[in-house]
């Protein structure tokens, strides 16, 4: 059996032409070999259908339905009803039917936010919001200044039992989190910090996490930027202010964000100290909320989506800084 001119050997010859344009499945016979068709890319398409949306995903990776939680969050904190327009929105003149867009568009954007308005109503979310943010925020700062200068002591300040020290501190990632609970329960209990923000704050603002993420920056710094400042009399306090929390940004951005939304997404010890709606945080408010609003989904979705809105627009704002920081950090 002879051999066709310009295909090779081992191939037979292709039935549906030399492109392959008519053969069936996944595969097309182009240029001597099978070929895999090339995806155009994810597409979504939406179109509505009486009472709902239809969302079609065209060729959809992995990577795209991660969003589909947040689509359905979105969708289904709308409200099912329709829009009913205020009796001032439409004006009569004779024959003449018009729509007064000053007093239609509050109608529309009731309807749109009826349930984040019914939501924000129902509970007291801006006292849990502030809650929220002064535990986060207060846990951010003061844990990185504590977090920067243990770090700093281990990894550039020479004393006795330095290594053990760190051993001891490093040991101390072993152990759970839940095992402490209720120690910790007892003992701020004892000090009656129960429906407090000492409760809230003073337990989480040593953490071990943050002075082993330090200490490995400030290790990865070259020696001899601090004997060089040792000799011209600079103090430890100067070397940590002047040089080492400069070059350590992306670690302090890090840090800082890591330790915000372990913070601002706690929901098991607020629950434990907390039995007070005043000092109810965020997540303890959903918590709450979910209780009272019952079979209410679209009330549940809106006060949810609310509860995540700060921390993507905290991504959107914080994603410039932090890249900032990372270039800044480069030892040339």
């Amino acid at each position: 059996m002879g051999r066709l001119r310009g295909w090779p050997h081992h191939h037979p010859a292709n039935p549906y032409g030399r492109d392959g344009a008519g053969a069936p499945g996944l595969y097309s016979y182009g240029r001597g070999r099978f070929q895999r068709p090339r995806a155009e890319g994810t597409q979504i398409r939406t179109r509505y259908q009486e009472d709902h949306w239809e969302i079609t995903f065209t060729n959809a990776s992995g990577e795209s339905f991660r969003l589909l939680p947040v689509v359905v969050l979105l969708s289904k904190s709308y409200p099912s009803h329709q829009p009913e327009l205020p009796p001032d929105a439409v004006r009569s003149s004779g024959d003449d039917w018009r729509l007064e867009w000053v007093n239609l568009a509050p109608g529309v954007l009731g309807y749109v936010f009826h349930n984040y308005r019914e939501a924000w109503l129902a509970a007291p979310f801006g006292r849990y919001f502030f809650n929220s943010f002064f535990t986060a925020g207060t846990q951010v700062l003061v844990g990185l200044l504590l977090a920067a200068m243990a770090a700093f002591a281990l990894a550039r300040i020479e004393f006795p039992g330095k290594n053990l020290v760190w051993l001891v501190i490093l040991a101390t990632l072993m152990i759970p989190g839940e095992v402490l609970l209720i120690p910790s329960y007892i003992l701020l209990s004892r000090l009656e910090w129960i429906n407090t923000y000492y409760a809230l704050v003073v337990p989480w603002l040593a953490s071990v996490f943050g002075i082993f993420l330090l200490r490995q920056f400030y290790l990865s710094l070259p020696r001899d930027l601090f004997d060089a400042a040792r000799i011209d009399g600079a103090s430890y306090w100067t070397q940590l202010v002047r040089i080492a929390l400069p070059l350590s940004i992306p670690g302090l951005v890090t840090y800082g964000i890591f330790t915000f939304l372990g913070a601002y997404n706690a929901l098991l010890w607020p629950l434990i100290v907390t039995d007070r709606p005043e000092m109810y945080t965020i997540q303890r408010g959903l918590q709450v909320f979910i209780g009272e609003a019952g079979s209410d989904y679209g009330a549940l979705m809106a006060a949810s989506t609310l509860a995540i809105l700060p921390i993507v627009l905290g991504y959107f704002l914080a994603q410039r800084q932090f890249i900032q920081g990372v270039a800044r950090s480069g030892i040339k």
